[in-house]
């Protein structure tokens, strides 16, 4: 009577012991990984810190704009009206500022829209996040047009980066633990 629970538990601990052989094995080529993760963790974390270097800084924001400007005008179409506003920064690295960008613009079909293809190739730095086109008065087969473009850019504010990494940003690894400490006479 007293084999039958034995011969149970036995299996039981078989059972647990070839699950924590299969995790420590798991955790063992997880270690072995880890000189390849971290040197590919800090690959990344060059190439972050290139692409934000990349981006305009947020106090010289006048310097984008005139860009834009630049672009709407080179495309044939007239810049008439721009709003700006904060944009929401969840999920972006700290440092990094969206600037919502309104623009009213008008010309014939072909000018806005050599605006609006310029404005989105413009670097890696603008969204568009929406167009609206309206038809003040059809007097010709190819009239003008007045539009807004609502675009988001994307600056960096080395101020805000140094204080924070913001939301949604990965945090540092731990540091290793301390060595044990190497005997000693008590």
């Amino acid at each position: 009577m007293r084999f039958q629970p034995r011969q149970q538990e036995i299996s039981l601990l078989k059972s647990e012991l070839d699950t924590t052989r299969l995790t420590a094995e798991t955790y063992r080529a997880a270690q072995r990984n880890l000189p390849e993760l971290r040197s590919t963790v800090a690959r990344l974390q060059v190439e972050q810190d290139q692409f934000l270097r990349a981006l305009p800084a947020t106090a010289q924001f006048g310097t984008v704009l005139d860009e834009v400007r630049r672009n709407v005008s080179a495309a044939g179409a007239k810049m008439t009206t721009f709003t700006v506003q904060n944009g929401a920064a969840s999920g972006l690295p700290g440092g990094v500022r969206p600037i919502k960008l309104s623009l009213g613009v008008s010309g014939q079909f072909a000018e806005v829209f050599r605006a609006l293809r310029s404005i989105e190739t413009m670097n890696r730095f603008t969204t568009v996040g929406g167009m609206t086109l309206q038809l003040p008065q059809a007097n010709s087969f190819n009239p003008n047009l007045e539009g807004t473009l609502n675009l988001t850019v994307y600056t960096f504010d080395q101020t805000q980066a140094a204080g924070s990494a913001g939301p949604g940003a990965t945090p540092e690894a731990p540091a290793a633990p301390p060595a044990a400490p190497q005997g000693g006479a008590q």
